[in-house]
């Protein structure tokens, strides 16, 4: 591999992955190196179309799906969807994708979603003091006996 296919293997995985485009959720595919363009999808038609690479970021902001904010965050996708159901995190939007509604997310909502998990509350154990069940069972077995 030459170090032109290289840089274009870069820029295509940095490209890759969901943007809003005037309020619509369009998925970019690939970057077309000989004609320096990237190929997006629209998630609502399923039309593709062309734009220029260099301007393809400046007008579209990008946005993540659950399995990404998941990665991002270190956390299961089903443990943020329990919170969301919850709601003690706030309903994701959705678009249609696959046949299905599929969740995203903006950078400020990773942001947030990430501050969620890592705030430390006021009698919340540390992952350092959080017991297995034997443990914990073990433990109330003791403190029933009066053996602390």
């Amino acid at each position: 591999m030459n170090e032109l296919d290289s840089l274009a293997n870069k820029i295509n995985a940095q490209v890759r992955g969901f943007y809003l485009d005037d309020g619509v959720v369009v998925q970019a595919i690939k970057y077309i190196r000989k004609e320096n363009r990237v190929v997006f999808r629209r998630t609502d038609t399923g039309e593709e179309y062309y734009d220029d690479y260099k301007g393809s970021a400046l007008f579209r902001k990008r946005v993540f799906i659950i399995s990404e904010v998941a990665r991002q965050v270190g956390r299961a996708a089903g443990t943020i969807r329990g919170y969301e159901r919850s709601g003690l995190l706030p309903a994701a939007s959705r678009f249609p994708y696959k046949k299905t509604q599929c969740r995203y997310y903006t950078l400020g909502d990773v942001e947030g979603i990430e501050s969620f998990f890592n705030a430390r509350q006021v009698g919340r154990p540390s992952k350092k003091t959080v017991y297995s069940r034997r443990e914990l069972r073990d433990k109330i077995r003791n403190a029933e006996k009066g053996v602390l």
